[in-house]
């Protein structure tokens, strides 16, 4: 004797699993790989420069330069940290030379929270600002800083990535 509903299971499962593992490999395509990002946004990615070791220097896609640093370095964890950011002539132009910018931090792995500081102006294309990066649960942590205008995430067109690694005294 047959088992009718069985029989439809066997007929309907493997096309329940390639269903599954096609939105599986979707969600982990759009994730992890890298495509340049959306619009016009420069990603200064960690192998071109390394904010752990210096300052690095991106371009604008309207034009200029933005020059992002972070202290101290190399980058830690639940440790204050301030944020300096330079942006030429040219930058301070196509910005419209803003009073305050928004550097939003962003867990490239994992969520790791809401993480915007504001970056005041102090002068001269100087912007200034302070945070505190959350530990994380795995040893090294890919961040992106996004540089934008204060209350304006949709006019972002810069992004640093750094790496912070867990250091075994942070272990709380």
């Amino acid at each position: 004797m047959t088992d009718a509903p069985a029989m439809r299971f066997n007929r309907v499962a493997p096309w329940l699993v390639a269903i599954l593992l096609l939105a599986t490999a979707w969600v982990l395509a759009d994730r992890y790989l890298d495509t340049g990002g959306s619009g016009d946004v420069t990603i200064l990615q960690p192998g071109e420069c390394d904010l752990n070791v210096a300052a690095c220097t991106a371009t604008h896609p309207a034009g200029g330069t933005l020059t992002l640093e972070i202290a101290p370095r190399p980058v830690p964890m639940l440790q204050p940290l301030a944020l300096t950011l330079d942006l030429d002539a040219t930058a301070r132009t196509h910005l419209g030379d803003p009073e305050a910018l928004e550097l939003d931090l962003a867990g490239v792995e994992m969520y790791m929270g809401f993480q915007r500081p504001r970056l005041e102006h102090t002068g001269d294309g100087r912007y200034a600002g302070e945070t505190t990066l959350p530990i994380c649960t795995t040893e090294a942590m890919t961040w992106a800083a996004t540089v934008m205008p204060a209350g304006d995430p949709d006019a972002a067109r810069v992004q640093f990535r750094f790496v912070t690694r867990r250091s075994h005294s942070d272990t709380p």
